[in-house]
């Protein structure tokens, strides 16, 4: 049985000094859950400084290493980026905690440690040479050459790509996995039978995609289920960060990983801001931190029923009041809502706070027939012919191409990713034939004739680096990495000074405004500020001064579907569509520290005006000018 330790007043003010500002302290909610050493969900709501308090816990519980019986603590989360923040946090405080017996990193390398590699040596009596999307990528293509003339017409007429094929996790039959969903290749033909071939002698061979990772750590833990025992009996504690982006195939693992008899399970996140085909279904006997140290108490009052599962929302008395705003608009002014919140930005002094961040967002930004993004600002997705296209550092351009996000603006993230890499060839001096920089067309078309192999990756990779920006991962160490190892030998040359200190200049804190792509600038009573138009999966985990949520259509319009909880009245929602909508919603409306609002169309929302500013919502009209049942209009 897992030792039961303690934390003590004392131990959390050592903790406070070490990462709280100076004169700050934990309150009773934060406090009940750095102390709590049972098997939890914390239920943490947006800017609730839930990671500070899984960090005080940690550097507290790093004193008391090691546990009886020499067991460790697990703590797991979704990136690397979140694995070096928390590391830097407590820097050299608690550096045990990354020593054994205890595992400090991702889900996948937990998986990859555990699981994939010792199942691996368990079927093929050696390591695998490699765990890499990109690496494997490389290497099926290229095995998939001598695959039957037949067999590789099937895959293109079926749009199966070779990198794409995965092993199922209850079987290891192998699918394919496409942009549209997965597609089950007919598994008694001979094709299916060469194409499964491949993968298993791909996998043979010890190339392993992450996905494939995943299914051998299955197959391992049904074939041998004593494992959970013995990974139990390593690990006392578990802490899981952001539980809320864990999948279904995450989820699996931890539960079959686990026994919860023997360790001691904590799952720290926001179930409402699952928008990211969360698994987690909270327990009933959660804690929770209800007080955001984000957003003001007037924002926290109008959103804390627009979610799914309404919870005690506490807004952070320091900031100043300003009732949330609702603009309506019709047809005729759509193109007048996010100048409108310009305007309400400055008559709200919000252009004088420091550090200031202003965004409009929407659940959907590829253009349609129905209202989305380009709706309200045509440019959206577009690079626009006044806005910069050359910078100074890789990351600048991935910088921009961040403000195309949720592959709403595909093809524009894409041109940005290609940008970077033909500014390499730039600063190396690579020019065409005619003596002539490449352009983007003349740059793939050399590529497709010279080396399909690189063609075939590239691409690839595109679709790769486009999804991640879509999840906000950081793809520059990928990216730098293949202008060195595939561009660079492509054509020749080695690294100069001038493409290193591109590749490793660190990106601009500030672009110009107008430099910036999917930026509206507004500019009223001599003042200039600049608003991001971006979609609600790009601002996952942001804060802003100011933001608007903005109407659009998925199966429905998303602000009419949600009216009745904007007022205040929650009900269990009915549909998948509607769940979404109010986890977009809630995502969405939760960024702002200082100032919410959203923009609806009059047709959804005008016979509801009434009772939404009796809610608490300013009511802000900008197609006409005629005073409505004593509301404002403009």
């Amino acid at each position: 049985m897992t030792q039961m330790l303690s934390i003590e007043d004392h131990e959390i003010e050592l903790a406070e000094r070490l990462l709280l500002p100076a004169g700050e302290s934990f309150d009773e909610q934060r406090r009940a859950v750095i102390r709590c050493m049972e098997s939890k969900d914390i239920q943490a709501c947006p800017g609730s400084g839930k990671t500070t308090a899984l960090l005080a816990k940690l550097s507290i519980l790093s004193q008391k290493l090691p546990l009886k019986s020499n067991k460790g603590i697990c703590v797991l989360t979704h990136t690397n980026v979140a694995v070096n923040e928390i590391k830097e946090r407590l820097d050299d405080k608690a550096e045990i905690l990354f020593e054994y017996p205890n595992h400090f990193g991702t889900i996948q390398s937990f998986v990859n440690k555990f699981l994939a590699i010792p199942a691996f040596i368990n079927k093929y009596g050696k390591r695998p040479a490699r765990i890499d999307d990109d690496i494997h990528q490389g290497y099926i293509e290229r095995k998939g050459r001598t695959l039957p003339p037949g067999t590789k017409q099937y895959l293109e007429r079926n749009n199966i790509y070779l990198p794409s094929l995965r092993f199922t996790l209850n079987d290891l039959d192998v699918i394919s996995k496409t942009i549209d969903g997965t597609i089950v290749v007919g598994r008694t033909t001979p094709t299916y039978q060469r194409i499964k071939s491949l993968k298993e002698d791909v996998l043979r061979e010890g190339i392993l995609c992450f996905d494939d990772a995943y299914s051998l750590a299955y197959w391992y833990l049904r074939e041998y289920p004593h494992l959970k025992d013995v990974i139990s009996e390593r690990f006392a504690y578990v802490f899981i960060d952001e539980m809320q982006d864990t999948d279904a195939k995450q989820q699996g693992i931890l539960d079959m990983a686990f026994d919860q008899e023997k360790v001691i399970v904590q799952r720290i996140g926001d179930s409402n801001q699952a928008i990211y085909n969360s698994s987690w279904q909270i327990r009933a006997d959660h804690l929770s931190i209800s007080d955001s140290k984000r957003f003001s108490a007037v924002i926290a009052e109008r959103v804390k029923t627009i979610c799914p599962s309404p919870q005690n929302l506490n807004g952070n008395p320091a900031i100043e009041n300003i009732n949330p705003k609702l603009i309506v608009f019709d047809d005729s002014s759509i193109a007048n809502v996010i100048p409108k919140f310009g305007d309400l930005i400055i008559e709200n002094s919000l252009h004088t706070v420091e550090k200031k961040i202003y965004k409009a967002v929407g659940w959907v930004g590829k253009p349609n027939p129905r209202r989305t993004l380009p709706s309200y600002f045509d440019s959206f997705g577009k690079l626009g012919g006044k806005q910069k296209q050359d910078f100074e550092s890789l990351l600048d351009y991935l910088k921009v191409a961040r403000d195309h996000q949720q592959g709403e603006s595909i093809a524009t993230i894409r041109q940005f990713i290609l940008a970077a890499i033909l500014k390499s060839l730039r600063l190396l001096g690579i020019r065409k034939n005619n003596n002539v920089h490449y352009t983007e067309t003349s740059f793939i078309e050399f590529i497709s004739k010279e080396n399909k192999a690189l063609y075939e990756m590239l691409n690839l990779k595109l679709l790769h680096w486009c999804k991640d920006l879509f999840r906000n991962q950081d793809i520059g160490v990928d990216l730098r990495n293949f202008i060195r190892t595939q561009i660079c030998p492509q054509f020749g040359v080695a690294i100069n000074p001038e493409l290193q200190a591109f590749l490793d200049a660190p990106a601009s804190t500030q672009l110009a405004l107008e430099q910036k792509a999917d930026t509206y600038i507004h500019e009223k009573a001599n003042q200039k500020i600049s608003i991001d138009v971006c979609s609600v999966h790009s601002v996952k985990g942001e804060t802003h001064t100011a933001t608007l949520y903005l109407e659009t259509f998925y199966i429905k319009y998303d602000i009419q579907s949600i009216v009745e909880y904007m007022k205040g009245n929650h009900s269990p929602p009915r549909g998948s569509t509607l769940l979404s909508g109010l986890k977009m919603a809630y995502v969405g409306m939760t960024r702002p520290t200082h100032m919410l609002c959203v923009a609806a169309h009059k047709d959804g929302c005008e016979q509801h005006l009434d009772q939404l500013s009796t809610a608490g919502w300013d009511i802000h009209r900008i197609f006409e000018s005629s005073v409505h049942s004593g509301v404002e209009t403009v």
